[in-house]
């Protein structure tokens, strides 16, 4: 039997146990989260096998420990667990700052090489629903989708082939790639549009109209704003910020560089370089997501996942604990 430990049961977390539900005779799920209401959520869907509310509980028998858990709580979780591990337990981190994570594996664990940072990227069905922290997990979030694995020079390549084959077994397909990389990826997708929201609430508030202002219910506000509200706090804003720190910058001058053509086109009345711009960003963004329906950057339509059972797949893989044969 193998031994996950889930720590963090918000959307992703609680995903990924509800996508292993079918393999109950293979693996055993243990979540692990700090607030009640998320555990007791996780256990009332089926997505765990037993909820711990003790971090060192959670890991000290598991074969693969998740990290799911926002990026400032990464670098005390490591060092908490990093010598309490089973020998050779594989750790998977999904924050947005991989070359950080690295550094703090290196810092803190036993054995840093069994450490390795993930990132999924969800079934299409599910990109425009509203992130509900506790209540938008789907036992199909992964379908279709990507699990990116940004192993570093030192990574263990069956802790590499251990990702891989969990993301086939989540219906995910895999994609290796750079740690600094995925960082500078994600400055683009997921830092740029934190810092936006953040920026575009502070604007306002600092207008001397915001009295007024306050009191329209623009839908759009909402939604521009969303990344100011819960599950994100002051202390990820800083840490996701300030890890990425020079992707970020590089992305943000970007931002006010095409920022600038949409001012100077507003101020010269330039209803034609307007126009364009729209159209230009309309059309890019509706290509984006016909795209990655499709799965048009690799050959997911032609593709059949042969899914076979945990013991199949990880039966191989000889990492202390996951070392077994295959079944018979």
């Amino acid at each position: 039997m193998i031994q996950i430990a889930i720590i963090g049961l918000g959307e992703i977390g609680t995903s990924l146990g509800l996508a292993l539900k079918y393999q109950k005779d293979e693996i055993y799920r243990v979540g692990m989260d700090v607030h009640k209401y998320a555990t007791d959520n996780a256990s009332e869907k089926g997505a765990v096998d037993r909820v711990s509310r003790n971090l060192l509980d959670a890991v000290k028998e598991a074969d693969i420990v998740f990290l799911a858990i926002p990026a400032h709580e990464v670098e005390d979780t490591l060092e908490l667990i990093g010598h309490e591990l089973k020998k050779d337990a594989a750790v998977l981190d999904t924050c947005p700052t991989k070359s950080a994570a690295i550094n703090w594996a290196k810092k803190s664990m036993s054995q840093p090489d069994h450490f390795l940072g993930i990132y999924p990227s969800i079934n299409p069905a599910y990109l425009s629903e509203p992130s509900n922290e506790f209540h938008s997990a789907h036992e199909d979030l992964f379908q279709s989708g990507t699990l990116y694995l940004a192993p570093s020079a030192d990574t263990e390549p069956a802790v590499v082939k251990l990702a891989s084959d969990l993301g086939t077994l989540i219906g995910a397909h895999s994609a290796f790639i750079d740690p600094a990389e995925l960082d500078g990826l994600l400055a683009a997708a997921y830092d740029l549009p934190l810092l936006l929201s953040n920026a575009l609430m502070s604007t306002l508030l600092n207008q001397n109209s915001w009295e007024d202002c306050r009191k329209l219910a623009v839908k759009e506000f909402v939604q521009e704003t969303d990344f100011c509200a819960f599950p994100y706090t002051g202390k990820e804003f800083t840490e996701i910020l300030s890890e990425n720190r020079e992707n970020t910058l590089r992305i943000l001058n970007d931002f006010i560089v095409n920022l600038k053509t949409y001012r100077d086109a507003i101020q010269n009345r330039d209803r034609a370089a307007l126009s364009s711009l729209y159209e230009k960003a309309e059309k890019g963004r509706e290509k984006w997501l016909k795209d990655y329906e499709e799965g048009a950057w690799r050959k997911e339509k032609d593709q059949k996942l042969n899914v076979p059972t945990a013991g199949e797949m990880m039966g191989q893989m000889f990492l202390g604990g996951l070392g077994r044969k295959k079944k018979e």
